[in-house]
C-alpha cells in the first residue's frame, strides 16, 4: 500500500540530504512546513534525476596553493599565465576588460598598492587561484557566463578578482583569481564544505545558462579512481617514479574505501525503499534506477569477497517500507548489489 506523499517527501529529504548535503542537515525536514517539504523534495528529486542519468560533473579546485602565498611576484606570474601574457582578455569584478600587456601591468600595480595591498613577499596566501572546469564538448560561452555569475554571487562583496577563459584546451575552463582580503579586511578561508558549495553554485549557474551540470561528491557516485597531485604528474612526465603514490590502490586501501562507502550505500538504500512505496509511478521507476546505479558503481569492483557473498542489508522488521519478514516487498532490486 502506498504511503502518503508527505511521508515520502520527508523520508526523501531525511536520507537524500545525507547523500547530497552537509552532515546533520537531514534533520531539517521536521522544521519545514508542508509546503517547504514539498518544494525541497522537488529539488531533491531533480538532484537525484541528474545523478542517476550521470549528468556531467563540474570541477572546482584551488590551484597553485604553494605559489599563491609568496607575495606580488607570484601573483604577477599567475596573472601573466592566465592571460597568456596579455593575449587573453581578463575580466574583473566590475565587468571591465583587461586586455594587453600594459593593462595587465596596471592591474598588477593596482592590486599591489590598492586597498589592503599585496606585499613583495608574504608567508600567507594573498590570492586564491580557482579553476572552474567542465568536460569537453560543453558550450564554452556558457561556461564563461556561468563563471562570471558564480564569481559575482560568491565574491561580490567588493572583493577584487579577475577571471580568464581558456579556449585552447579540450576541457572548457575558467581561471579565477580572487584576493584573499575583502574590503573589510576579512580573509577568505575556504574549507571542504565551502568548496562543495562552490561546486553546487557553479553547477546551478551552468544550468541557468542551459548546460546540464551536476555537483555531487565522488563518494556519492561510488567513484574510487585515484588521481595524482600535479607534483606527481610532473614527476611522471620527467620519467621519475614517485615513491609515495601508486595508481593502483593496495588491498588495505580498497577495503578502507569500501568501509567508507557504507553510509552512502545505506542512504541510497533508504531513499530507494521510500521511493518504492510512493504512489507516483515516476518515484517507483526512480527507485529501480537507483538499484542499477548503485550496482554499477566503480566501488563495487573493490568490494571485499566476503561482502559480495552475503546480503549486506540488515534485518529490520519494523522498517516502514518492509513486510513482516523484514524484507522489502515492493522495493525492487537490492540497491547494495
Amino acid at each position: 500500500m502506498p504511503y502518503p506523499k508527505i511521508y515520502i517527501d520527508a523520508m526523501l529529504l531525511n536520507w537524500g540530504d545525507r547523500l547530497f548535503a552537509e552532515p546533520f542537515r537531514h534533520a531539517r525536514a521536521s522544521r519545514l512546513s508542508r509546503v517547504g517539504i514539498r518544494d525541497e523534495a522537488a529539488r531533491m528529486r531533480n538532484q537525484l534525476a541528474r545523478t542517476l542519468k550521470r549528468t556531467p560533473e563540474v570541477m572546482v579546485k584551488i590551484t597553485n596553493k604553494a605559489s599563491s602565498a609568496q607575495g606580488i611576484g607570484a601573483v604577477r606570474r599567475h596573472l601573466r599565465y592566465i592571460s597568456r601574457n596579455g593575449q587573453v582578455d581578463l575580466e574583473d569584478q566590475n565587468g571591465d576588460t583587461i586586455s594587453g600587456v600594459d593593462a595587465l601591468r596596471d592591474l598588477t600595480k593596482t592590486w599591489q598598492l590598492g586597498g589592503w595591498g599585496i606585499p613583495d613577499t608574504s608567508t600567507r596566501r594573498e590570492v586564491f587561484n580557482i579553476l572552474l572546469s567542465m568536460p569537453p564538448g560543453t558550450n564554452r560561452q556558457a561556461v564563461r557566463d556561468a563563471a562570471r555569475d558564480f564569481a559575482a554571487l560568491e565574491f561580490g562583496d567588493g572583493r577584487a578578482y579577475v577571471f580568464a577563459a581558456h579556449d585552447d584546451e579540450a576541457h572548457p575552463h575558467v581561471h579565477l583569481s580572487v584576493q584573499v582580503r575583502g574590503p573589510d579586511g576579512h580573509r577568505l578561508n575556504p574549507r571542504h564544505k565551502d568548496l562543495q558549495r562552490w561546486r553546487e553554485r557553479f553547477a546551478m549557474q551552468l544550468r541557468e545558462h542551459g548546460v546540464d551540470a551536476n555537483a555531487t561528491s565522488r563518494r556519492t557516485r561510488g567513484v574510487t579512481q585515484r588521481y595524482p597531485q600535479p607534483a606527481v604528474v610532473h614527476m611522471m612526465e620527467r620519467g621519475e617514479t614517485p615513491g609515495f603514490w601508486r595508481a593502483v590502490p593496495t588491498d588495505a586501501q580498497r577495503e578502507a574505501g569500501w568501509v567508507a562507502h557504507g553510509g552512502v550505500f545505506a542512504a541510497w538504500r533508504e531513499v530507494a525503499f521510500a521511493m518504492a512505496r510512493s504512489s507516483a509511478r515516476e518515484d517507483r521507476a526512480m527507485a529501480v534506477d537507483m538499484a542499477y546505479f548503485v550496482g554499477a558503481m566503480p566501488v563495487q569492483r573493490d568490494r571485499p569477497a566476503a561482502e559480495r557473498g552475503r546480503d549486506a542489508e540488515p534485518e529490520r522488521p519494523d522498517h516502514p517500507a518492509r513486510g513482516r519478514s523484514g524484507r522489502s516487498s515492493n522495493a525492487g532490486p537490492d540497491v547494495e548489489r
